[in-house]
């Protein structure tokens, strides 16, 4: 698979968590120039949300959050952020969970299948 560019992250994805009933993350992704992202995220259930950038690494093909978090491309429709759902949403009890992002509609239908075989590797 080619290495992905900055601009094949931008517009509307889906994160589901992986191992834990939660509401979906919805993020929205805006490049700026050829390395940053602005993203802007809440949970589905809420109308509100934060605003978090990411730094594009070219050699890599992935972008990386601020925090530690860097992104696991799964194709073109899907990526994985490994422990990205905290149990800061849980009161500080439990594991963190993976969460695989999708493109909204029919890419959602296959995470579980590409994290789950992504997993198994």
């Amino acid at each position: 698979m080619a290495t992905a560019t900055a601009l094949e992250f931008t517009g509307e994805w889906v994160g589901e968590t992986m191992g834990c009933d939660m509401p979906a993350h919805v993020w929205e992704i805006r490049v700026i120039g050829d390395t940053l992202m602005d993203i802007h995220t809440r949970w589905e259930d809420k109308t509100e949300g934060h605003r978090m950038s990411g730094y594009f690494d070219v050699l890599v093909g992935a972008f990386s959050l601020g925090d530690g978090f860097t992104v696991v491309r799964l194709d073109t429709q899907h990526f994985v952020l490994p422990g990205w759902d905290t149990n800061d949403t849980r009161g500080g009890n439990g594991p963190h969970y993976d969460v695989v992002f999708s493109r909204p509609g029919i890419a959602e239908l296959s995470a579980r299948r590409l994290w789950e075989k992504w997993r198994s590797r």
